[in-house]
């Protein structure tokens, strides 16, 4: 009996293992089996989100965000990752429980968003060896900054007045828009080189939701504390180190007296008010002082000092201490 030939050899070998591979899949299909046995006895999910807190399709300013989710069917012990995107940027990650309500599952979100911008809400949910993966994406929204007027009050008011303070700009941190919150406006809107107002429109709301609006200081290498005022903007600050403590709404010298300009220490302090209805003055050169005035409009108008309303004038004084520095600029 002759040898096969290489050739032959090899044909029927390739002739043999293919007829084993279709009796293997054919006895899978007669059982009932696919190539992903998890897969096939998955069960499909699907998932839907919903917002609420919106007014005319937008958040207003530190006000939540809520995201209720619902995935259908129930399935006990299943979770979905909640992402909060602001534009392209991931602002929030989270992980939820998905429990039982009616017959299907039901999971929440919720955030209370103050920075600009363009936001929406993804839920997913990851495929595991029980339930099917899916995902919905909720509809685009963006925060709301109001106008604010004296007189205004609630919790918008709150977050305004504290959006203002982190800033240096003084106020009584509260939830009414009284004179403190003017002045601080005033301020504002003076560093910024806006129109000297009480009142504070949404774009001013905006900047300072963006941590924006704030002053530089002028003497940066100063060490320990000193106070600057910015003649041409009419302002006062009072800083430590490199960093801004308070800025304070204030009125210089008239053309006819101006304030001296330069570089000077604070030597002598005089509580009350004298005789010229100066309130709480601390000189720094002469007869040159920063205090406290009935009069204080937001332009120059003084003999020669750095006048600031009554309310602000004793916390000024108790601020600044002898011997620290004040410069005096344009």
């Amino acid at each position: 009996m002759s040898t096969p030939s290489p050739l032959r050899a090899a044909a029927l070998l390739t002739t043999v293992t293919a007829a084993l591979v279709l009796t293997v899949t054919a006895n899978a299909a007669a059982n009932g089996h696919s190539g992903d046995k998890k897969g096939g006895d998955r069960t499909p999910s699907r998932l839907s989100v919903q917002l609420k807190g919106l007014k005319k399709g937008d958040l207003t300013v530190g006000k939540k965000i809520v995201a209720v989710g619902t995935m259908r069917p129930y399935v006990k012990g299943q979770k979905v990752t909640v992402i909060l995107s602001r534009g392209k940027k991931t602002a929030k990650r989270v992980v939820v429980p998905v429990r039982k309500k009616g017959g299907a599952g039901r999971f929440e979100f919720s955030k209370r968003l103050i920075k600009p911008g363009r936001y929406s809400v993804q839920a997913i949910h990851k495929k595991n060896a029980t339930v099917g993966g899916s995902k919905d994406q909720s509809r685009r929204f963006h925060i709301k900054y109001p106008n604010l007027r004296k007189g205004n009050s609630g919790n918008t008011v709150k977050l305004f007045n504290t959006l203002l303070a982190r800033l240096g700009y003084v106020n009584d941190e509260g939830g009414d828009y009284d004179e403190a919150t003017g002045r601080a406006v005033l301020a504002f809107n003076k560093v910024n080189n806006d129109a000297r107002s009480e009142n504070a429109d949404s774009a001013m709301f905006k900047k300072l939701a963006k941590g924006k609006g704030g002053y530089n200081i002028k003497e940066p290498g100063v060490s320990g504390k000193h106070v600057e005022a910015d003649i041409s903007r009419q302002i006062m600050v009072l800083a430590k180190g490199d960093e801004v403590d308070e800025i304070y709404s204030v009125s210089t010298g008239k053309s006819t007296t101006p304030t001296i300009l330069g570089h000077f220490n604070f030597y002598r302090k005089e509580p009350g008010t004298n005789s010229h209805g100066m309130v709480n003055s601390v000189y720094f050169q002469g007869g040159y002082a920063t205090h406290g005035y009935a009069s204080v409009p937001d332009y120059p108008a003084s003999h020669g000092c750095i006048r600031s309303p009554i309310p602000d004038s004793l916390h000024i004084y108790n601020w600044i201490d002898i011997g620290d520095p004040i410069y005096v600029y344009r």
